[in-house]
């Protein structure tokens, strides 16, 4: 019987390996150009299906919004974005620093944020769907990257001094 081999795994303590199949590499690749596309428009914290990235500090209060947007809406852009950036360049490398596997966690973070809120994702599991529904495949890909966000997550605890 063969063994579940963890996706992400330590190579040490500052180095890790990424086992994916060459298809789940180029769709993330893809899909984090996709997103910094998204993210290239003009005022995208006004973007509806951006509005769980840049969720307001203070929806009744307009005044203290533009604040908090003009505080932290350029880095946090800034970040978003080199996250995403960052995915797409190393998607298909085999091997990550520590730092790498950080910013996978923001950018993979990000896109379960567009996805869900395209997806109008309410609860933990996810609805029972037809095998033609048409958003199956953003489904699938939502439960995927939360999983890999968990090994992510598992495999720098394990590392963590």
């Amino acid at each position: 019987m063969a063994l579940f081999r963890r996706t992400i795994r330590a190579k040490g303590p500052d180095r890790f390996l990424v086992d994916l199949p060459d298809e789940l590499r180029e769709v993330l690749a893809e899909v984090c150009t996709e997103i910094d596309e998204l993210l290239d428009g003009d005022d995208v914290t006004d973007h509806p299906a951006l509005r769980r990235v840049f969720p307001p500090a203070s929806p009744d209060d307009p005044a203290v919004q533009a604040t908090y947007r003009e505080l932290v809406g350029t880095d946090l852009l800034r970040s978003r974005r080199a996250a995403l950036g960052r995915i797409a360049a190393t998607a298909r490398d085999t091997e990550l620093d520590r730092a790498t596997m950080e910013t996978w966690m923001t950018g993979l973070n990000t896109i379960r944020l567009v996805l869900g809120t395209r997806l109008e994702v309410d609860g933990e599991t996810m609805p029972e769907l037809a095998p033609d529904d048409p958003d199956l495949p953003a489904w699938a890909l939502y439960e995927f990257l939360g999983a890999l966000v968990g090994w992510i997550v598992d495999a720098l605890a394990r590392t963590a001094d």
